[in-house]
């Protein structure tokens, strides 16, 4: 599907790619590998480099957010990706050693304490994440932290994450629907959540990226307005390894919008509503960098 307007295409100022369709991981609430759709296979680096180009100048893409599979594994192609965009960020599991010339925001995925990250992502590799993570400067990535029914009971312990990790922040989502259906939370539990991370964010204001704005979008009875307003529908787009564009957005058939857990798509509502601090955000998640376009 092309998304077009009187035959041109929409513009899209987010881009949103799968550069890898490859995991060494298994999470229990991974939205890619799950029986809902086949995952695809890559392309050579040199054609995947050809079709980024055309859909950047297709869509006027400005930000790119890489993800996967682990981006991590195609190493190579992600240092060239980059150049193509003055603006990206790369989500990772943060097992696999992180370059520090990258440039791009970094995500790294740490999902609490080391018994309810492992359980989660797997024996073993809170420790190997945090070892990674211990070779990087202070300050030079953010963690990505991903609710659920077990993790929820990890919000307040938050702020000795940042501090054993030297973060710059921690950006917190909900789960969507994956391959454990039963951690998503429930109605009643995610407002409650939401209750403790506004909690948190007067608190200790540095420890959470979200804003506060943004963090109450995620509550039940936002989700139907943050729907009818989502990102994907106005200002991103999102591809698989092969191009093809994923819909209704990066999760696919794994997408529950009525109950949206993405912090993206909630910044991004906030901004529109006006909020400044979001807009700051969301320049600060994908800085602006010189790169040597083409």
């Amino acid at each position: 599907m092309i998304l077009e307007t009187g035959g041109e295409p929409i513009k899209r100022s987010i881009g949103i790619f799968d550069i890898s369709s490859r995991c060494p991981l298994r999470c229990n609430h991974c939205y890619y590998y799950t029986n809902i759709q086949e995952i695809p296979t890559e392309l050579p680096d040199a054609i995947y480099l050809k079709k980024l180009k055309l859909v950047r100048d297709r869509y006027e893409i400005q930000s790119a957010f890489w993800v996967g599979g682990e981006p991590l594994l195609k190493l190579n192609l992600l240092r060239e990706a980059i150049k193509l965009f003055p603006r990206n960020a790369i989500a990772t599991s943060g097992i696999l050693p992180i370059p520090e010339d990258l440039n791009a925001s970094i995500l790294i995925s740490i999902d609490g304490s080391k018994a309810i990250h492992d359980s989660i992502r797997g024996k073993g590799l809170y420790a190997k994440t945090m070892k990674q993570i211990k070779k990087m400067p202070p300050k030079s990535f953010a963690i990505f932290t991903v609710l659920t029914s077990e993790s929820i009971k990890q919000i307040e312990a938050l702020p000795d994450l940042m501090d054993r990790t030297q973060a710059q922040g921690i950006l917190v989502g909900f789960q969507v629907s994956g391959t454990n259906g039963s951690s998503q939370l429930k109605a009643e539990s995610r407002e409650m959540a939401v209750n403790l991370l506004l909690q948190l964010k007067i608190k200790t204001p540095e420890v959470l990226l979200n804003t506060e704005k943004s963090l109450e979008l995620f509550r039940p009875s936002r989700q139907r307005a943050v729907e009818m307003n989502c990102i994907y529908k106005s200002s991103a787009i999102s591809f698989d390894v092969r191009f093809k564009i994923k819909e209704p957005c990066t999760f696919e058939g794994n997408a529950d919008c009525s109950s949206c857990g993405c912090p993206l798509v909630m910044i991004q509502e906030a901004k529109r509503r006006g909020d400044k601090e979001s807009d700051i955000l969301l320049h600060a998640l994908f800085p602006n960098r010189i790169n040597s376009m083409s």
